[in-house]
């Protein structure tokens, strides 16, 4: 009996340890969960500070680019003008001819005018409805503004023409848009747009062959062409202003750049290689 009571005390007392060694384990998983739960919390307002930061950085340097693309514009502009002036100069400096007993002819001297030289215009051409897409893909919002520095650089001037549809009667989203690009100084030509007759969709009508037509009609021989658009449709056009003397640049997304078009350019530039610096901000994509 003396063995079975000493068994008996040895078993509860092994229980009382066991209850208490259970018991801090869930008071020790307890003080865990709770730290992991601080942690998190601390480590979500970390992650939004950062893409706070993030974005703020990003900013400053979209303004900076811009600033800098200003006053290099501006610089290059005083260039032109100092040489202008430099040019005037020197015609005027020139002296009226004199008779033989050195006596001032009385007719009025004939004026000299500089050589009528053809200025070189950068011409950009947007197909609206081809940037767009290229835009959803790279999942960014455009700046407008830091897209027309970012391609007018090393340009005295540049014209911009942005084709886009537009519905009949135009909605007030539309007109706001249409307004703000041309306060960017952007030509906005609105084409049509019509529902397909084989689905529920709609198309914008005629895009393609209105900028081929503007470039065939507008772009000179020393002229330089920017097109934004990746569609192999305007390789005949392309050709065309190629035969006379124009450079052209392909602006487009890499996986929607036909390879056809991507021979034909005299230069490429990938919208995923300048995306961080015509972006307004990266969209969040949601699980």
């Amino acid at each position: 009996m003396g063995e079975i009571t000493a068994l008996g005390a040895i078993s509860r007392e092994i229980l009382v340890k066991q209850h208490q060694l259970d018991a801090n384990k869930q008071k020790q998983l307890t003080l865990l969960t709770k730290e992991n739960t601080c942690l998190q919390a601390k480590l979500c307002d970390a992650q939004c500070e950062f893409k706070k930061l993030e974005k703020k950085v990003k900013t400053q340097d979209t303004c900076q680019r811009l600033y800098l693309s200003k006053i290099d514009k501006l610089q290059h502009q005083q260039k032109v003008i100092l040489g202008n002036i430099a040019q005037l100069q020197k015609s005027g400096n020139q002296t009226a001819p004199k008779s033989e007993n050195h006596q001032p002819i009385s007719q009025k001297p004939s004026v000299k005018f500089l050589p009528d030289t053809q200025t070189s215009v950068t011409r950009v051409y947007i197909d609206g409805n081809n940037l767009s897409f290229a835009l959803d893909s790279l999942h960014i919002e455009l700046d407008y503004n830091a897209l027309r520095v970012e391609l007018s650089q090393n340009a005295t001037v540049t014209t911009f023409k942005y084709y886009t549809g537009v519905h009949s009667p135009m909605t007030e989203g539309q007109k706001g848009f249409i307004s703000y690009l041309e306060h960017l100084r952007y030509e906005v030509i609105g084409l049509p747009i019509l529902p397909r007759p084989d689905s529920n969709t709609v198309k914008t009508v005629g895009d393609d062959v209105k900028i081929a037509v503007d470039m065939l009609g507008e772009v000179k021989q020393q002229d330089k062409v920017i097109l934004v658009s990746g569609d192999g449709d305007f390789i005949p056009v392309i050709a065309e202003i190629q035969r006379r003397g124009a450079e052209v640049t392909v602006v487009a997304k890499k996986s929607m750049l036909s390879q056809q078009l991507l021979k034909v350019a005299d230069d490429v530039i990938f919208l995923d290689d300048i995306q961080y610096q015509i972006a307004k901000y990266i969209k969040l994509s949601v699980a």
